[in-house]
């Protein structure tokens, strides 16, 4: 069995002269700061963890704001998200958001994490001049959350989220990922969440991507690299479902302006009825590709560029940032990369989503 996307005919994905090979295309960069992570949630890698990278093939400060400023100056990408692995775990992560900020011409700097140190950090990051962030949040349930994270504390997240609010932040989006059998029971609780509070709530499909857990152990690759090619159509819940368990409880769903939702990320925006604080969004790249209006460009923590979160498109420039390329040269590898973008993603990804950056 597989996903839905798989039986879409490549006719349905025309190429577009400005659109997914154009570096104009181009809005947002992702960038993986680290492949390390605290937690260990079973859609992202195994439980024993992945290796990680050494430490001297993680891109330093200097190197991440060259790569910023060549896209900045020259393409005219305006955004920027901070991811990792867990973004937070980068020692000095408070410095290279102020470092970045000091950038002419660079509208927006956003952050996904995981939320487990924003206790600390949020206050900080704001000060540094961090934009918005987004948080990761799968289940709404303790015991539930530990066990899908393996590591992580709930209430210690969402004391996170609260900080976010007293450290000035808005435009606060939460991801969740959903899993048939893990969390679809609690698709209305999260969906209630933007009653009384200004966010959006995020409805992601699970995406098969490395090493993930949600796997046979005999399908199980080498950490680091892919295992069974199937995997995952069991926790698998579309779009369509997921809108009509929450619309059976809540009533229907009003479209939302995408111009109006902080951000330029692919979601489809919803809002309960009535008068709710908050909104609703769905992410849905596997029953309903985006790859003919995706506007991202993302850097993997180890200095590779690539066009597209499922693999194709890849360009080292790890090389040429440590032997003295220009910022031209680093733009030129940037148009490059998104002239390799495949026309539509593959049904599960080459790399693991720690390394990656979502």
């Amino acid at each position: 069995m597989r996903l839905p996307m798989l039986e879409l005919p490549t006719a349905a994905f025309p190429a577009y002269e400005t659109g997914p090979r154009s570096i104009s295309a181009v809005r947002m960069m992702r960038i993986s700061v680290t492949d390390r992570c605290n937690f260990r949630c079973v859609y992202c890698m195994p439980a024993d963890g992945v290796r990680w990278l050494p430490r001297e093939n993680i891109l330093d400060f200097e190197e991440i704001h060259r790569v910023v400023r060549a896209g900045v100056e020259i393409h005219e990408i305006r955004r920027i998200k901070l991811t990792g692995g867990e973004p937070t775990l980068r020692h000095g992560i408070v410095d290279l958001v102020h470092r970045l900020r000091k950038i002419p011409g660079l509208e927006e700097i956003s952050m996904t994490t995981n939320g487990q140190r924003l206790i600390d950090l949020a206050g900080p990051l704001k000060e540094a001049g961090l934009d918005r962030i987004t948080i990761s949040i799968d289940s709404l349930q303790s015991d539930r959350f530990k066990a899908i994270t393996r590591t992580g504390d709930l209430a210690t997240v969402l004391r996170g989220l609260d900080r976010t609010v007293d450290a000035g932040f808005t435009g606060t989006k939460i991801n969740c990922v959903t899993m048939r059998g893990t969390n679809d029971d609690e698709l209305a609780d999260f969906a209630k969440l933007t009653i009384d509070r200004p966010l959006t709530v995020r409805f992601i499909e699970y995406m098969p991507l490395g090493d993930a857990a949600l796997m046979h152990e005999s399908e199980r690759g080498p950490a680091g690299g892919c295992g069974g090619q199937d995997r995952g159509q069991h926790a698998f819940i579309p779009e369509s479902e997921v809108r009509d368990r929450i619309e059976s409880e809540l009533g229907p769903l009003i479209p939302v302006d995408r111009r109006d939702e902080p951000g330029v990320g692919p979601a489809n925006v919803y809002r309960l009825p009535g008068n709710p604080r908050g909104r609703i969004g769905f992410i849905s790249a596997m029953s309903a590709p985006f790859c003919s209006t995706c506007n991202r460009l993302r850097l993997t923590a180890e200095g590779v560029l690539r066009s597209c979160l499922f693999e194709g498109g890849e360009v080292d420039i790890r090389q040429l940032l440590r032997t003295g390329a220009d910022s031209k040269t680093i733009a030129d590898a940037m148009t490059e990369c998104v002239k390799r973008k495949p026309l539509v993603h593959s049904y599960h990804g080459n790399q693991q989503m720690s390394r990656i950056g979502g």
